[in-house]
């Protein structure tokens, strides 16, 4: 790639953060996620832009590891709180968190500190190389900065996980607590962070080559081209998505019934403490049933583990419990189980269009429609009414 075309992916990478932080930063009273995503954005264009910086202030080259890794290590934290905030069940400010988050953040920030202060002897020896043998400070420099480097690779796997993790039970939880969740499962952010997850580490490797004197222009210049699409993309899809549970934020009781969820596989012992035996479980399903029946409350797109609790006056909890247990169903499969018979019926009875099919059902969104019917039946809206006494309009 010519070095005229990686200032432009530079300047293109500057010019994109430059638009998109304010707007995030104007949204930060509304969800501190668009906080933590611009910040994210600026760690990682200072760290993108850095050769074009060079190039304009060659002196800032004997200084450039004190921005680096600072730049690099605060990434990891401040996608993951992005993604904390973004899932978070209630309203998420960034003092809930651990103070052990920001041990490694200062320790990177005391060592620029350190870099900066150093004499330039020692940088010049420490960046450029020399033939003579390296001077004591210079070998202290190099293995504290060899140090940081392995240590932000481990903290970034480690965020990683944490992220695919919290995202996984995120989607469980929109599942077990309502019945239409469109543009809140965030499936972008699951490709998103794969991609990161390459970046980092086609990162590592150039830092590596850069810091052992061996530097690859094709390797540096696929990653700025790697981080100008990641800065696109994270730029573009973090001023669409809102918080997951924004205007639907959960009080002490549906948080209550999130404690009893899990995030891979239903087992019995997460039940053990609950107090609901086995006549009382039997009962709540009884009513469960009945209130979905006579008050065709699946026809509500609106509705919630919470409104059908208060139907039946039992907490949210236990609906949750016995959904899972006797009826073996999350509240989303089975809400929308009773939305596909319903459409096959409007289907088969032929008086509305598919997509006007799909909101009579209490579906929102065709797409969520398409796909929910596709699951059930093992084929599409079209091809049931095909089958069907009557064709159905689309």
């Amino acid at each position: 790639m010519p070095t005229y075309f990686a200032n432009y992916l530079l300047a293109g990478s500057l010019g994109l953060v430059s638009i998109a932080i304010p707007m995030l930063m104007a949204r930060r009273e509304v969800s501190q996620a668009y906080l933590m995503l611009a910040l994210f954005l600026i760690f990682t264009a200072l760290a993108n832009a850095l050769p074009m910086l060079i190039q304009a202030f060659p002196s800032l080259e004997l200084y450039s590891l004190a921005i680096v890794i600072p730049s690099y290590v605060f990434q990891p934290i401040c996608l993951w709180f992005y993604v904390k905030a973004l899932c978070s069940p209630t309203l998420w400010h960034i003092k809930q968190n651990r103070k052990l988050h920001y041990v490694l953040p200062i320790l990177s920030l005391l060592y620029a500190v350190a870099l900066l202060c150093t004499p330039s002897q020692y940088l010049v020896e420490l960046m450029q190389g020399t033939e003579q043998p390296l001077s004591q400070t210079t070998e202290l420099l190099a293995m504290f900065t060899f140090a940081f480097m392995l240590i932000w690779l481990m903290q970034s796997s480690i965020y990683i996980y944490l992220i695919i993790k919290r995202l996984l039970a995120y989607r469980s939880e929109l599942r077990h607590l309502f019945a239409s969740n469109d543009k809140r499962e965030m499936s972008w952010l699951f490709f998103i962070i794969s991609a990161i997850s390459v970046a980092w580490l086609l990162a590592f490797c150039v830092l590596l080559l850069s810091f052992s004197g061996e530097a690859n222009d094709a390797l540096t210049n696929t990653l700025l081209l790697a981080y100008f699409a990641l800065l696109w993309l994270m730029s573009f899809w973090g001023l669409r998505q809102k918080p997951g549970f924004s205007e639907r934020y959960l009080q002490q009781e549906d948080l209550d019934a999130i404690a009893t969820l899990t995030t891979m596989e239903d087992t019995p012992a997460k039940y053990n403490r609950s107090g609901l035996d086995e006549a009382r479980s039997e009962k709540i399903a009884d009513k469960i049933e009945q209130v979905m029946k006579a008050k065709s409350l699946y026809l509500n797109p609106d509705l919630s583990l919470k409104l059908l609790a208060a139907e039946v006056a039992e907490k949210p909890n236990y609906v949750s419990q016995v959904l899972n247990q006797k009826l073996n169903s999350s509240f989303f499969d089975y809400v929308n189980g009773y939305r596909i018979e319903y459409s096959k019926q409007l289907i088969s009875e032929n008086k509305l269009p598919i997509i006007e099919v799909a909101f009579a059902s209490g579906f929102n969104a065709k797409s969520s429609f398409y796909k929910a019917f596709k699951v059930k039946t093992g084929q599409t809206p079209k091809q049931f009414a095909a089958k069907a006494p009557a064709i159905c309009r689309d």
